[in-house]
């Protein structure tokens, strides 16, 4: 082989290993772009329009842009095997038969194997190992720059590509599977908290607002049984009650609506009134009976999507629905504060007690926790996840105590995990404050027997 053909063969390498970067660069940017990337650049007018419009084309039609990007790979790929072995074979066989260590035979072997060995070393760290690190580490840059010239190269192979594509899905469809549709991908709900949260990492997300998403898809799952205000917490007025009786429980309760029940039954809640319907008509008659001011109530079962509950009222233009059980008997109520405070945590207003704060540190350093507390507030607090607390349905620690332990008096503690709960206030039937405390190792490996023991005793 001549000097000129060898420089000739050396720089048509050169140029191939070009092209072999330009196509690994376009596929692994294809691979890594988001059609949402792109449709927010071209919304928010940045980049070239044109550009922006012939990239989201490729990334809606990832299978036929891809398999241009692997049509422009292998041809390389045989260009390089043709033209590259023989040229850096030759280059090297010369430079060892130049060696008096080496006959002719014996360099030919060397070089032939060298050669093979070289430009495979070659063409995996220059023309796939790099690009590819550089397009998945600037995905949109690169689609951008290449966006062009692979447009032009689909044009002019798509008759192949075609076929290709074509003959693939019919070999697919021979050995009974279907072929890849990049328009069907769905992220599940655990895997777009993952994303999200790598969004938090990698800063390019708030961490309120990961909160928010985690709540949101809770909510989802939620029925008005897990945040509804029990009936044992219920303040009502009877139905004989006058205006002037109803203002003087509003003050001294600070609630701004009351369920109305027929003999002071909670089973039998005829409607709601609204304290400014209180007031208002305590000024024109304070001896007429609430029924003149009452409202009409609606009824949602236990196992009512809370999702739905909300829908309801937007249409019935309502903010509390009364929650009864399978026999019709009262179980509580659901107002829209509930369902807000299950998105955005705990809301104050005008009427709440300042201490009334559902996770609270005392001057003392000890940690007191509302019943009402929901088992991811608790975990999210304490930086913690509790096994117990996974396999429960159970949505507030006030819950999941009275679940579990329903013989649990005031002053008397339980152990699980980890962490000690001591009951030091009920209310109604309902446990509403612990004093909650993290145990040592050491006492919290006795703990868990015992908390083994209690469960034991509880089931039989």
């Amino acid at each position: 082989m001549s000097t000129s053909t060898i420089t000739t063969n050396l720089i048509v390498i050169f140029i191939t290993f070009l092209i072999a970067i330009f196509f690994v660069v376009a596929e692994f940017a294809l691979v890594q772009t988001r059609s949402s990337q792109l449709e927010d650049m071209l919304a928010n007018g940045q980049g070239n329009p044109k550009k922006l419009k012939r990239a989201l084309h490729m990334v809606h039609n990832l299978n036929e842009s891809l398999s241009t990007t692997q049509v422009g790979t292998t041809l390389v790929g045989v260009i390089l095997g043709w033209i590259g072995q023989g040229t850096i074979e030759e280059l090297l066989t010369d430079v060892f038969k130049m060696t008096p260590w080496f006959s002719a035979k014996t360099s030919g072997v060397l070089g032939a194997t060298l050669g093979v060995v070289l430009l495979t070393y070659l063409e995996v760290v220059v023309t796939e190992i790099v690009p590819k690190n550089i397009a998945i580490d600037m995905p949109v840059k690169c689609l951008m720059a290449v966006v062009t010239p692979l447009a032009v190269f689909h044009t002019v192979v798509y008759p192949f590509v075609w076929l290709l594509n074509h003959s693939a899905n019919g070999l697919l469809h021979l050995l009974g599977m279907q072929s890849a549709d990049e328009e069907s991908e769905v992220y599940s709900q655990s895997e777009i908290l993952r994303l999200s949260r790598n969004a938090v990492t990698g800063g390019s997300l708030d961490k309120d607002d990961l909160v928010y998403m985690e709540r949101a898809f809770e909510l989802n799952d939620k029925v008005a049984k897990d945040i509804m205000t029990d009936r044992t917490q219920l303040q009502v007025l009877n139905a004989t009650d006058n205006v002037k009786t109803a203002l003087k429980k509003y003050i001294e309760d600070g609630f701004s609506r009351f369920p109305v029940v027929r003999d002071n039954d909670k089973d039998d809640v005829v409607g709601y009134v609204y304290a400014y319907d209180i007031v208002s008509q305590d000024q024109e008659n304070p001896d007429v009976p609430i029924t003149r001011i009452i409202r009409a109530i609606i009824t949602v079962p236990e196992s009512m999507l809370i999702q739905d509950i909300l829908k309801l009222m937007i249409k019935k233009h309502t903010p509390i629905v009364l929650v009864v059980d399978e026999y019709g008997g009262t179980s509580g109520i659901v107002t829209d504060k509930d369902i807000y405070e299950e998105l955005f945590g705990s809301i104050k207003d005008e009427i709440d007690d300042v201490s009334d704060e559902y996770i609270v540190r005392d001057d003392h350093g000890e940690v007191h926790v509302s019943g009402k507390t929901t088992l991811y507030d608790f975990e999210r607090y304490f930086h913690t996840k509790l096994k117990a607390f996974e396999d429960s349905d159970i949505i507030t620690i006030g819950g999941y105590m009275m679940e579990h332990y329903p013989n649990l008096k005031k002053g008397e503690s339980v152990e699980l995990e980890g962490f000690n709960f001591k009951l030091v206030n009920i209310e109604q039937g309902f446990m509403r404050w612990f004093i909650v405390s993290k145990l040592d190792k050491d006492s919290n490996s006795a703990n868990l027997q015992d908390s083994d023991q209690n469960s034991k005793e509880k089931d039989e």
